[in-house]
């Protein structure tokens, strides 16, 4: 129970706010379009800004938690968030918005990384897979926060002080990964330079790419439609009104969870039997890409179960970090994940800031309704998948990761 609560739970409290961060402004989008004016185009551009900050945290960051251990890391860039809370809590354009969120983003980069790193410290490698998806839950959690129940928290406050609210909460977790986080968590420090050619080896390593291009794109789309476009999708293709909107990414993120949670626990028990990780990872991905087939075929499926499979299957993408991170040696483990990590937001960052103007230009250019331009963007999104996933399959190196 002491591991749980030092080296576990601090960590996993962070990453609860940087999905909480992540999805929150699904929900207060409608409130900037109604008291600043903005359009669906300028609130992806101010969203898509935290995963562009995200990402190129991502290779400093890797770095840092291999040379000075997660405790030290993550507490330093909550505090950055918690300033981008504020920031965006006093933003009236969407320039000191985007500012604000570029911080937020920034500061909660290495939440999820810090807890993967902590884990390689001090859980047995083996079960690497199980931890890290226990420690994604908490993802799933603040993910479901940021949706219902931050809706009826704008209707009694002022979107402004829920995010002020939001930075002392985050500066009290920053706190405690200080005081109740193992001291030993930092690895020793070597040269940087050392650690640098440790950074460029493992993207110079061909299975690095092979096995892990399929996995990251796949959760890159995910991230972008589970933290924005997925509610943009239920307005327009599904009708939903924003009550309904509300009560369906509620339910929906609630998918994160057992998405995370059986994931790991799965790969864990296979993997005792014999089963490579590579070919679970694989047949997950068969079941994601049919469910994401089916958002584009089977528009009778109710919207909320339809993206409550969406979202529970992509969950299942995350276990590529722990499969990934056992092919090099624990001292690269920062380094490793927080690449794989950057590979993702910058993919989930295209996907997100690219999806509004092309779905304005396929309503200008070709007349599609917008719920027919929504369908003909995930049929494009879901072809790259199966390329992707094709190199993957023809690897028997990517196949066999333990």
């Amino acid at each position: 129970m002491k591991l749980v609560l030092t080296a576990f739970l601090p960590f996993a409290l962070g990453y609860f706010l940087s999905f909480l961060f992540r999805s929150l402004n699904a929900i207060v989008a409608p409130v900037l379009r109604s008291e600043l004016g903005l359009d669906d185009s300028a609130i992806g551009v101010i969203t898509s800004t935290y995963l562009a900050a995200f990402a190129l945290a991502q290779l400093p960051a890797g770095v840092a938690l291999d040379r000075y251990g997660p405790r030290l890391v993550a507490a330093t860039m909550l505090l950055v968030a918690a300033l981008g809370a504020i920031v965006f809590g006093l933003g009236r354009d969407s320039i000191t918005l985007s500012i604000g969120r570029a911080l937020i983003g920034l500061g909660v980069s290495v939440a999820l990384m810090s807890g993967f790193k902590a884990n390689v410290l001090y859980w047995p490698i083996s079960r690497l897979p199980l931890v890290n998806g226990f420690m994604m839950t908490f993802g799933g959690l603040g993910a479901a926060m940021a949706t219902r129940p931050a809706q009826w928290l704008l209707v009694d406050h002022d979107w402004r002080h829920v995010f002020f609210g939001l930075a002392a909460v985050t500066v009290a977790v920053a706190l405690y990964q200080i005081v109740g986080a193992p001291g030993e968590a930092k690895a020793g420090r070597g040269r940087l330079s050392d650690e640098i050619r440790g950074l460029i080896g493992i993207v110079r390593t061909p299975l690095f790419w092979r096995a892990g291009l399929a996995p990251t794109l796949s959760f890159g789309i995910w991230v972008a439609y589970t933290s924005f476009w997925m509610a943009g999708w239920l307005r327009d293709a599904a009708s939903l009104d924003e009550p309904s909107v509300g009560t369906a990414l509620f339910v929906v993120s609630l998918a994160i969870v057992p998405g995370y949670f059986f994931s790991g626990l799965i790969v864990d028990l296979l993997q005792r039997g014999g089963v490579r990780g590579g070919q679970v990872l694989l047949t997950f991905a068969v079941l994601f890409l049919a469910i994401h087939l089916a958002v584009v075929v089977a528009p009778a499926i109710p919207p909320v179960l339809l993206w409550f499979a969406y979202v529970a299957s992509g969950g299942t993408m995350a276990v590529s970090f722990a499969l990934i991170t056992r092919t090099f040696a624990p001292a690269l483990a920062g380094r490793v994940n927080t690449t794989l990590n950057l590979v993702c937001m910058l993919l989930a960052f295209a996907a997100q800031a690219t999806i509004g103007p092309t779905l304005a230009w396929l309503e200008a250019a070709f007349g599609l309704a917008r719920a027919e331009a929504h369908q003909a963007v995930i049929l494009a999104l879901l072809v790259l998948q199966i390329a992707a996933w094709a190199w993957f399959a023809t690897s028997q190196a990517a196949r066999r990761l333990a």
